[in-house]
């Protein structure tokens, strides 16, 4: 898969991880989901078919198949920044990319959001004949194919909810689970869980209209560095 697409060189990955998620930002317990691939086996099985089919994995633990694939897409997100990298001299480039580059696989399947399965490069060095297939894979719930959603995509199933002073914590969780929400953590008037991946924008409407406790139910995402200039940058491979 690695013939003919634009390598971005150099690598200076002497920086702190680029990225984070909005849970993580706003529970210091650090709780966050993020549903992953199995990466084993990837290597004789197509990035678009694994990634359906994790995806449907995802899904069917809260009882619904996942439609079949109408379509499919790969981008390239780079962070880039001006200056050499690690010094560099008079012939440095003008622009470097400043983290390890990450390839989006995007899928149609006609719900509310793309399903994204998102690869991060970390090659042993420079050249990795084996690149994508041992690299993990971690699941995207992409709203559009606007620059800022790839960018910045939510975490595939994975909601935030603000839950009302005066509400009873323990009734709480458990009106939650008897909605259909799992993996729920709750701490203070915040609370995360996870729903069905790719229609949470509609779980989200019905977790506010239903239950009377909840101040607001918001997806998970992913917060990037964003001190550097130009910043980060999209374009679409495939």
């Amino acid at each position: 898969m690695t013939d003919g697409m634009p390598l971005p060189w150099p690598f200076p990955w002497s920086v702190a991880p680029a990225s984070t998620t909005l849970s993580k930002v706003r529970d210091v317990t650090g709780f966050t989901q993020a549903m992953q691939v199995d990466p084993v086996g990837m290597a004789g099985q197509g990035f678009v078919e694994q990634i359906h089919a994790e995806a449907n994995k995802c899904s069917q633990k809260f009882g619904k198949d996942l439609p079949p694939l109408a379509g499919s897409e790969l981008y390239l997100i780079e962070a880039v920044s001006t200056g050499p990298a690690g010094g560099g001299g008079a012939s440095a480039a003008p622009y470097v990319v400043i983290y390890p580059p990450e390839f989006l696989f995007l899928l149609d399947v006609g719900l509310e959001q793309l399903v994204g399965g998102s690869v991060l490069w970390k090659p042993a060095g420079y050249g990795d004949p084996g690149f994508p297939e041992k690299n993990e894979v971690t699941l995207r719930s992409v709203t559009s194919r606007s620059s800022s959603h790839l960018i910045f995509p939510r975490i595939a199933g994975s909601l935030m909810i603000g839950i009302k002073e005066d509400a009873d914590r323990a009734a709480a969780k458990q009106a939650l689970a008897d909605f259909g929400l799992q993996d729920i953590d709750m701490a203070g008037t915040f609370a995360t869980a996870t729903c069905a991946p790719f229609v949470e924008p509609s779980v989200c409407r019905e977790l506010e209209r239903d239950l009377d406790f909840i101040k607001y139910a918001e997806m998970n995402g992913v917060v990037r560095l964003i001190d550097f200039s130009p910043g980060w940058m999209v374009k679409r491979l495939i």
